[in-house]
């Protein structure tokens, strides 16, 4: 198959194109700078005017949108949120429009969306017919998904992604390191719960969504295996062999530091996994597998 993605160059991204060609697909992305000479081709997009190549839908079978900014990335000031908003709900209309004017549209569209939907839900236990939450992520989520409903292709795919862990870089990378340094410890009371998936595993379901014609509508992207902060801190702790001696770090310590961003270490959002009946098998169950 043909697949074009968006959001290739990131972590997920990456991992997946080379995923795919192992796999003998043909994989293009939508790119702010075109180059067609590379291993995979670069398609220009043009998110604020407006603007994607229509060359690179020609013989697509697949779309993969994975693009959006980085939520983790600094606090959460005006211009940060407002970057966001736009880059989920901008680039997700652009693309959706545009798919919907083509004459030969691709068979099917799959969509990273987020658990950020349902907001903090304390020990609530989650699935997809949960109402979505209030907060600013779940205000993004919602209209972030909005916008991939004005697609009139039949097959779309949203895929609500928990916290992505890898040994390669991202969350896992700044929950280690400071046990490695001896200076771990729970945020806040610890007791809020993350639901997570891992690298591997969120490229393999990916591969599967696109595989798999039954799918349609939304999933939860999750490990069965969900944890609260201190059951997480404690386990890499052990892992790593590194005493815990810190007492909990407070919330109002947290809140200087991150500002309202603080919600993606604070908010508790303990959600259900996928169906058993779509027959996916998780590989990473446990955090220890991805240490």
């Amino acid at each position: 198959m043909k697949i074009l993605i968006t959001g290739g160059s990131g972590l997920i991204g990456k991992e997946l194109s080379k995923a795919l060609i192992r796999g003998g697909h043909k994989v293009g992305w939508l790119s702010r700078k075109e180059d067609l000479d590379k291993t995979i081709p670069r398609y220009k997009w043009d998110i604020p005017n407006k603007m994607i190549d229509s060359k690179a839908f020609d013989g697509v079978d697949v779309v993969i949108h994975l693009a959006g900014k980085n939520v983790g990335e600094g606090r959460w000031t005006s211009k940060a949120k407002e970057e966001i908003l736009n880059s989920r709900v901008g680039a997700t209309t652009l693309l959706m429009e545009t798919i919907n004017a083509l004459e030969i549209p691709p068979k099917a569209v799959v969509c990273a969306s987020a658990i950020g939907y349902y907001g903090d839900r304390s020990d609530d236990l989650l699935d997809e017919t949960s109402k979505a939450g209030n907060d600013f992520l779940a205000e993004v989520v919602k209209k972030w998904e909005d916008a991939m409903d004005i697609l009139t292709v039949s097959r779309l795919v949203k895929l609500r992604l928990g916290v992505v862990l890898s040994n390669k870089g991202g969350a896992l990378e700044k929950i280690v390191l400071p046990i490695k340094l001896g200076a771990g410890a729970a945020l806040g009371s610890g007791q809020q719960w993350m639901s997570w998936i891992s690298l591997e595993d969120i490229v393999r379901l990916l591969i599967f969504s696109v595989d798999n014609d039954k799918m349609k509508g939304v999933y939860n992207a999750v490990t069965s295996t969900p944890l609260t902060n201190k059951e997480m801190t404690k386990r890499v702790a052990k892992f790593y062999q590194r005493p815990l001696l810190l007492p909990n770090v407070p919330v109002f310590v947290l809140k200087l530091l991150l500002g309202e961003s603080v919600a993606l270490v604070l908010n508790s959002t303990k959600v259900k996994s996928l169906d058993e009946n779509l027959n996916f098998e998780f590989k990473n169950k446990e955090i220890e597998s991805i240490l």
